[in-house]
């Protein structure tokens, strides 16, 4: 006997008719639940989904593990830091560096190189995860990824990657050199590895609100410790959009959670513009950031971390 069911399925706004017991078992099973629940229930349960993962993005537990970048430092071993940038870096949480290589050839050509890698489609698109749940969503993040993997001799793992981005690894060299000061002059720094992504904005594309770390005491993995992102954005202006919203809550500084606590100054920030040859370095489980939308393309970063 053919049976038809005209049902109002949740929040889908639209009227179905179907004939349910010549639809596979799998499909019919999945229909009868929805149709079973109240719109409102269906509108609920969307909604906490919904929620649930923009919660995972928002409402990590912040580190409860200082960083200390100032205490006993072996200051005759540094050549691109002083006392004074890392106290800013610590107390602050952030550091900004313009003109890093200061070298227009050698920005044009990581420009180049990042770009046709976007055009060679070797760039996926990004997604987010929490624990197993794994989600893509534009609306949320819009970039297009790449990881850049090198090993322990600074040599990029994947040989042909490695002959087409040539100048993305001189960056990454000098990269290199900031995690070796960290580690001559700051004791018991003691980085364990690095981890570099590159990242392509296209127009419209943004990144809500997060932070790159769940460092903590109770943390069972390394943890990344040190955010740098490069960007090679040639004539960046204010209309382009784009930028860095960095949120200037530093609880790895003492005297800025207690005032905090007082005056609820945690959605206070700076924009950082994501202008060619700056390095903007932060510290990776404490600043919450968002990149904001984009009204050009690409948006080129290139970020290593720190662990």
């Amino acid at each position: 006997m053919e049976i038809n069911f005209l049902a109002f399925i949740g929040d889908w706004n639209f009227w179905v008719l179907m004939d349910i017991p010549n639809l596979p078992p799998h499909i019919r099973q999945q229909i009868l639940g929805l149709v079973s629940k109240p719109p409102q229930q269906q509108q609920q349960q969307n909604n906490d989904s919904n929620n649930n993962k923009n919660n995972l993005i928002n409402n990590e537990k912040v580190s409860d593990v200082a960083i200390d970048l100032t205490s006993n430092l072996n200051i005759e071993n540094f050549k691109i830091f002083n006392k004074e940038s890392l106290n800013q870096l610590e107390k602050k949480g952030y550091l900004i560096i313009d003109n890093f290589l200061n070298d227009k050839n050698k920005i044009n050509l990581i420009y180049d190189e990042s770009y046709n890698q976007f055009k060679e489609n070797k760039l996926i698109e990004a997604g987010m995860n929490k624990g197993t749940e794994k989600w893509k969503d534009k609306s949320i993040r819009g970039d297009y990824i790449q990881w850049i993997h090198r090993d322990s001799n600074s040599r990029i793992q994947d040989k042909d990657l490695s002959s087409t981005i040539p100048n993305i690894n001189y960056l990454l060299d000098r990269l290199d050199l900031i995690k070796n000061e960290f580690d001559n002059v700051i004791p018991n720094f003691n980085s364990i590895k690095t981890q570099t992504q590159l990242a392509v904005y296209l127009n419209g594309g943004r990144y809500i609100k997060h932070r790159d770390s769940f460092y903590s005491s109770e943390s069972s993995t390394v943890s990344r410790r040190i955010t740098m992102i490069y960007y090679v954005n040639k004539d960046w202006k204010k209309s382009d959009g784009g930028e860095l919203r960095l949120y200037t809550n530093n609880t790895n500084n003492i005297n800025q959670k207690e005032s905090t606590t007082a005056t609820k100054q945690d959605d206070e920030f700076i924009d950082i513009e994501p202008i060619a040859d700056r390095l903007l370095i932060f510290l990776s489980p404490f600043l919450e950031h968002e990149v904001l939308q984009c009204n050009f393309e690409p948006r080129i970063a290139i970020t290593t971390w720190i662990y």
